[in-house]
């Protein structure tokens, strides 16, 4: 009767945990001996935050450490299907090495850590040495992720004492085949190969792979704001689509607070011909649209979003510009390489008219439009400015990774584009 309870007990926990599982195992090796172990993490719902989640082993439900995520800003808001890989920094296996090492990129969703990265993960178990956390001879000894409350999200033995998964011994590697949540639980759709087989920062094929997709629907190469005739130019270039059914524009006004500035649907795929979709394409295509419901001087945000054929939106970097009533904010070029970069960006701004000898200002500013660091301010004696941007606040500081705005204003000047900075 005693026995029964349990595990009816631990079914129901079951059920509970895969309904909210917002992050799921999808692969565990043990490498070609104790020591070389690794767990491969796939993120199952839009902006996760990992900052203060666990991972370790739930044996007979008593946690033992492992790793402990830090606060950094790249683990606030994670996309969906990006694949996180923890493994053993100390005794790092064969498989990692030919997947190319550490990789801390966030932006092509597939990212490796080492246990010893202070700056993402704290090393919290036995890991970091030649020993492992996992023991090869009993099968229930395996991963799982619990979040910043302490609540259990994953456990890939499913229901500790009594495992439905279990681990895939020394020298093994198992990995998730289905493409749903509720399939975790079920061992059928898990594989055991050897371990020099593993696909660490990649989907497991088959319905694993349709279900991750770690290509972006759309991949912009350009993302452009300009104003003049008191109108709003945007111009974007896709260089590939997958599934795409359009994009949306989205605007806001600027106020004195962030509050005073909600975002509002300005035009739409569904009722604008000219923001369709190619749906799926290898070739560039150029956007162009013209918001001409603005206000000569007042500035504005803009936000594109796609949307592919099942209806999932992807939004992309915001911009801002200022509305002009003169026409010669139209001859203003801003290049940027290389972009993204986790060193140096190179900036050229240029003129195709004869307006150089106005002042204006180059700024980089965070994505609510706050001054980062002042790049130039003066009256340009040529027609092309070069400059370049480190990285750094006005104050010398290394910012965060993400995206940034580069800003141009002046007297009838104003235009962004995004650049992203990987430190």
């Amino acid at each position: 009767m005693q026995r029964y309870l349990i595990v009816l007990l631990a079914m129901l926990w079951t059920n509970q945990s895969t309904q909210a599982q917002s992050v799921i195992i999808n692969e565990m090796s043990q490498g070609s001996d104790g020591g070389k172990e690794w767990v491969e993490l796939l993120i199952v719902d839009e902006g996760v935050d990992l900052r203060g989640w666990e991972l370790g082993d739930n044996d007979d439900g008593v946690w033992h450490p492992i790793a402990e995520f830090s606060s950094h800003p790249n683990l606030s808001n994670i996309a969906s299907g990006t694949i996180l890989v923890i493994y053993n920094s100390g005794d790092v296996d064969g498989t990692i090495t030919a997947a190319g090492g550490e990789d801390t990129t966030f932006g092509d969703k597939s990212v490796l850590l080492g246990v010893n990265n202070i700056s993402f993960v704290t090393d919290t178990g036995p890991w970091g040495g030649t020993s492992g956390a996992f023991a090869n001879s009993d099968g229930d000894d395996a991963p799982a992720l619990r979040n910043a409350s302490d609540e259990i999200i994953h456990d890939m033995a499913v229901t500790h004492p009594v495992a439905t998964v279990s681990t895939p011994g020394t020298a093994k590697v198992k990995y998730f085949t289905g493409n749903t949540v509720a399939g975790v639980v079920e061992d059928s759709q898990w594989t055991v190969t050897s371990s020099s087989s593993a696909t660490p920062g990649e989907a497991n094929g088959g319905e694993n792979s349709n279900w991750v997709d770690q290509s972006l629907p759309v991949e912009l190469s350009s993302w452009f704001a300009s104003s003049a005739k008191g109108q709003v130019k945007l111009t974007w270039t896709t260089d590939s689509e997958i599934e795409n059914q359009g994009f949306i524009i989205e605007c806001r006004q600027w106020g004195q607070t962030v509050s005073d500035r909600p975002w509002a649907e300005v035009s739409s795929f569904t009722t604008n011909p000219d923001l369709e979709g190619q749906g799926s394409t290898s070739s560039q295509t150029d956007y162009t649209y013209m918001d001409k419901n603005v206000k000569v001087g007042q500035t504005y945000s803009y936000r594109l979003s796609d949307v592919d054929y099942r209806g999932k939106i992807t939004r992309h970097s915001e911009l801002i510009v200022k509305v002009m009533a003169a026409e010669e904010n139209e001859g203003l070029l801003i290049a940027v390489y290389p972009n993204p970069s986790n060193s140096e960006i190179r900036l050229i701004v240029g003129r195709l008219n004869e307006v150089q000898s106005q002042p204006l200002r180059v700024d980089i500013l965070n994505l609510r439009g706050q001054l980062v660091r002042n790049l130039y301010s003066g009256t340009p004696e040529t027609m092309i400015i070069n400059m370049s941007w480190n990285g750094t606040s006005d104050d010398n500081i290394p910012v965060s990774s993400g995206t940034y705005l580069v800003n141009i204003s002046g007297p009838h000047i104003s235009q962004s584009k995004a650049i992203t900075i990987i430190q």
